[in-house]
């Protein structure tokens, strides 16, 4: 299975680069003169130190921003390759299902959060490190498996077949690790080459005007974000299309 889940989110996004872009373009555009005009308003961290307030406002405005282009994203992603649909040039769709779609994923992050709290909790409580360690350790065990397939939710969600979280788990039995091995695999080069490029510009700055390295990094940040973001919705993609097909309902998508 996690063979299938790479070589189906693979040839899923590089097979299909044109939509893509045409899913995610018109989203990071924006993405990208927010981070331009924040980086213009607020400045660096000794600045933002002088503005808290501001700072403050343009996190909220980020967050929200985040939620809304993730959820538009991710649904025209799943309808594409659950059900071949094709948006147009430019998608900035935000409407019912996407809604649906940004509530289930601040759920899921609810429950992730949730946990923690239990582990800090014990932590304050009980305030023997070694106690916490185990606990934390037992808790990533079983909740990085259990949170993947709790999350194909959201596939299901953005083709209009909304199922339960019980459901979720039930019909995806041996999933959960090798989705979570799958979004690590295909993340890993793009997050090096990231890193790599930073430290390439970081280097030329010397060189270069202080701004124009800062939109350079940003402008590939943004590419090899696009490139990561589509490929970690494939996995789940491709995960429901394998739960589906083996709870023996027939194809659903």
């Amino acid at each position: 299975m996690l063979k299938r889940l790479l070589s189906d989110s693979l040839s899923l996004v590089f097979g299909n680069l044109e939509t893509v872009f045409k899913v995610c373009g018109s989203w990071f555009v924006l993405q990208f003169v927010l981070m331009v005009i924040i980086q213009l308003t607020i400045g660096d961290a000794e600045q933002q130190a002088a503005i808290p307030g501001a700072a403050a406002v343009f996190s909220l405005v980020i967050l929200i921003f985040t939620l809304v282009s993730s959820a538009s994203i991710s649904v025209a992603w799943h309808r594409f390759g659950l059900l071949g649909e094709r948006p147009g040039i430019v998608h900035l769709t935000f409407g019912g299902v996407e809604l649906k779609f940004a509530l289930k994923t601040l759920l899921l992050g609810l429950l992730i959060t949730g946990a923690w709290l239990v582990v800090m909790i014990v932590h304050l409580s009980i305030g023997i490190p070694a106690v916490t360690g185990v606990l934390a350790v037992l808790l990533l065990i079983f909740s990085i498996p259990t949170i993947f397939r709790l999350s194909l939710i959201l596939p299901a969600t953005a083709v209009e077949r909304p199922i339960g979280f019980g459901e979720a788990y039930s019909i995806s039995e041996g999933l959960g690790w090798r989705m979570f091995f799958a979004s690590f695999i295909l993340a890993l080069p793009f997050a090096l080459g990231g890193l790599l490029l930073q430290l390439l510009l970081q280097g030329a700055a010397a060189s270069l005007p202080l701004l124009l390295v800062q939109i350079k990094i940003l402008i590939l940040n943004v590419l090899l974000q696009i490139i990561v973001t589509v490929l970690g919705i494939s996995v789940l993609t491709s995960g429901y299309r394998i739960a589906v097909e083996q709870s023996g309902n027939g194809p659903r998508a």
